[in-house]
């Protein structure tokens, strides 16, 4: 990461030529210490202004609106087929205008709230109110799992919490996760070390932003680049054109959502629809139009480097485009008797798997009747999916001991003997959070987390409770350092289910409980930690990121609950095909989860007369691949070859299931025209837009889709039915959805 171009390094330099001596002092002392890591001098100054004004009014008001807006908005619409999500950097973007327009027009007027007192107005909009007010924001982004544990106990299991029960379960999934970052802070936010690559992205953004650059520099850089369009105006274009054109795919002509031209040829066959359907088959040909579908299931492709595109590219190919087909067409696993790709669950006869014919009256498993009934099956395309991301947990393992163990191991001990640089220094000016904050915060968690658990049925007994947690501290200080260094955020869930179904199989509403109070600990605790280290960067006091990003935590859980209930309380048939687009396909995947690693468990599902016994022996694969590529480097390090990281290569189709195939080659083709050639022919455009464009995109559609929901579909106002927008046009395959010989399991 790196300031935008030269240009503007040397604008930057100017800037801070023109600010006060103390300022200019700290330049100088800059100038002769720095941080060690080249990515982050290139990013991130070594200043601070301790005289900057931080945990304002504004700060506080304009943080929780936008902590509410964006839980609202992820939450509204994650139950749909293409679930759209708002990204922290649109909040980061809006923010910047909304605390300047209260620069304009709030009064400089002082007021008292017991021992607390806020301006209104206590000067010019500052960097540090506007991290603040992101980082509260982005833990209210934050997607949060146990709203899909709700949604399947309603749906799969007949059984409602209520809403006691219910925010219980989110809170206390969210919370725990901080008290493990705070123990662990020391090592994953404090040492120079510990880079978190992706807060590079935004820190530089802030200092864009915020700097003042003087008129007569700005004029000479947009001469000289030939960019005179100011970033704030390219945002309010983009979002305008992205705003407008979703009417088209999201109510005007849905057809453009999967644009599937290969089943135009022959619409009578199975074949044809199940090789070009871009919903339900493997998509070939087909592409998208609509940018809601992109952002629903991988990072903006704007925002990721192109090397990492292709790597993720090759992915989806060799196992969407090369297995599942081979898996498939050879009838393996009894693949023909259903159809190419979902995530629902058969029995050997080909028909949909009747959970209720296995359930006891408490919904544990019935040994007796499965036995007499029928193994589970499922889509050949599932069962490599889940291989997929056996093997990309075993190439991450690996691949990170082999190119990143020895670095992880200096800078683990580096980080025990206090790893410090001039960041860290600067931040010892400030009181830190202390570690009976953290505890309190943890304790009080966990015993909300044992009061859920035991006083709802939750199928789970307090004793697994704790193995869940332990399992997540054990995990949390490896993949925290990881995902520090290298990027990569390896995830639990698989292994949770994997212990629980071990333990106690044949409970599938414990088992999802349980893998959540384990993953989502190691997840929450990693958001918590990057933003501290956000925060580290930018020179917030701690004290006061530690209290914005609870409260942003505890914002979203209400409104993401209570959002949940109002959809599925006002959307008939909800998270079935009848509702469309309100399909819930997350919710889907995380029910087929619960009845294969739950009710059925690994011991059956994976047991050596197992149809599926061969899917364990893709771990083994991932943990063997990343060596020969290893070795090849060494080898020819100045080849093709360094560009190749197996783990992003497993980890390309980790949205599949449930995201539409058509996403990937539109995804990866969008990346290589705007990270490759546009970088490369029109650098200067790429650097000032290439982001802003990025979020305006995001945001345009959001509002867009909310207009739309409550402007013409929820009050029953339809666009007249035409060829683009009836039923069996959205994806234009009418048979991608049957088995083999043309039937329709679920019509």
């Amino acid at each position: 990461m790196s300031l935008e171009t030269d240009a503007e390094a040397s604008v930057y330099k100017k800037t801070l030529d023109s600010e006060s001596s103390l300022e200019k002092a700290s330049v100088e002392v800059a100038s002769i210490e720095d941080s060690p890591i080249e990515e982050v001098r290139a990013s991130i100054p070594p200043t601070d202004d301790r005289s900057l004004p931080t945990a304002t009014f504004r700060a506080w008001i304009w943080g929780i609106v936008f902590s509410a807006a964006i839980s609202f908005t992820n939450q509204f619409f994650w139950f749909r087929a293409n679930p759209l999500t708002i990204k922290v950097i649109v909040v980061q973007l809006l923010a910047f205008p909304a605390g300047k327009l209260s620069e304009k027009i709030l009064p400089n007027y002082e007021f008292s709230l017991g021992r607390f007192r806020f301006n209104l107005n206590p000067g010019p909009f500052n960097v540090k109110e506007h991290v603040l007010i992101t980082v509260m924001a982005n833990a209210a982004a934050t997607s949060f799992d146990a709203i899909d544990i709700i949604v399947v106990q309603k749906l799969y299991y007949n059984q409602d919490w209520g809403f006691g029960g219910g925010i219980l379960l989110v809170l206390t999934t969210s919370l725990l996760g901080f008290g493990f970052a705070g123990v662990l802070r020391r090592f994953l936010v404090r040492p120079a070390s510990m880079v978190w690559p992706i807060n590079l992205v935004n820190a530089t953004l802030f200092h864009t932003l915020h700097k003042e650059v003087p008129k007569e520099v700005a004029d000479a850089e947009a001469l000289t680049s030939g960019l005179k369009l100011s970033r704030n105006k390219f945002f309010l274009i983009a979002f305008t054109a992205s705003f407008c054109w979703y009417f088209f795919p999201g109510y005007i002509i849905p057809v453009l959502t999967s644009i599937s031209w290969i089943c135009w040829i022959k619409k009578d066959s199975v074949l044809v629809s199940q090789i070009g359907s871009g919903i339900n088959g493997l998509g070939i040909g087909s592409f998208t139009l609509d940018w809601s579908q992109l952002a629903a299931w991988y990072p903006s492709p704007l925002a990721i480097p192109w090397v990492v595109q292709a790597n993720m590219l090759a992915g989806f190919i060799f196992f969407i485009y090369i297995l599942v087909p081979i898996i498939y067409y050879t009838d393996t696993w009894e693949s023909k008797k259903f159809p190419l790709y979902n995530t629902h669950q058969y029995d050997i006869y080909g028909a949909p798997f009747n959970r209720t014919r296995v359930l006891t009256p408490e919904q544990f498993l019935n040994e007796t009747a499965y036995e007499e009934y029928s193994p589970i099956r499922i889509t050949g395309f599932f069962a490599i999916c889940y291989g997929q991301g056996l093997a990309a947990l075993g190439a991450i393992i690996t691949h990170t001991i082999l190119y990143n163990g020895k670095d992880i191991w200096r800078r683990l001990k580096n980080a025990r003997q206090g790893d410090d640089d001039i960041h860290a220094r600067l931040m010892d000016n400030y009181k830190e959070v202390p570690d009976y904050w953290y505890a309190i915060l943890f304790i009080i968690a966990l015993g909300l987390s044992f009061a859920t658990v035991v006083h709802w049925p939750s199928d789970i007994p307090w004793w697994a409770l704790i193995i869940a947690v332990v399992l997540a501290f054990v995990w949390l200080l490896p993949i925290g350092i990881i995902t520090a260094v290298t990027s990569q955020s390896p995830t639990i869930s698989m292994i949770t289910e994997w212990v629980y179904g071990a333990i106690r199989p044949g409970h599938p509403i414990g088992n999802m409980i349980f893998k959540t109070y384990g993953y989502i600990t190691v997840r929450q605790a990693l958001l918590f930690a990057q933003d501290l280290k956000l925060g580290h960067y930018m020179k917030i006091p701690p004290r006061e990121m530690f209290v914005f990003q609870v409260v942003g935590t505890i914002i979203a859980s209400f409104i993401s609950l209570g959002t949940t209930n109002y959809l599925m309380n006002s959307i008939p048939n909800i998270c079935t095909n009848a509702a469309y687009p309100w399909t819930c396909p997350n919710a889907g995947l995380f029910g087929a989860s619960s009845v294969i690693w739950g009710l059925i468990g690994p011991n059956r599902f994976f047991a050596p007369d197992s149809l599926y016994h061969g899917i364990a022996f893709f771990l083994l694969a991932g943990f063997l691949l990343p060596i020969p590529f290893y070795l090849l480097k060494k080898k020819y390090p100045d080849s093709w070859v360094r560009h190749i990281s197996i783990p992003v290569v497993m980890l390309g189709p980790s949205p599949y299931p449930p995201a539409p195939t058509n996403v990937a080659t539109t995804w990866a083709f969008v990346g290589f025209i705007f990270n490759f050639f546009i970088k490369r022919r029109a650098n200067a455009w790429w650097k000032k837009y290439n982001y802003v464009l990025s979020a305006a995109l995001d945001s345009g559609v959001a509002i867009c889709a909310i207009v739309i929901f409550f402007a013409f579909q929820n009050t029953e106002i339809k666009f007249p039915s035409w060829w683009g927008n009836s039923g069996s046009s959205v994806d234009q395959c009418p048979l991608a959805s049957a088995n083999w010989t043309g039937v329709d399991v679920y019509a």
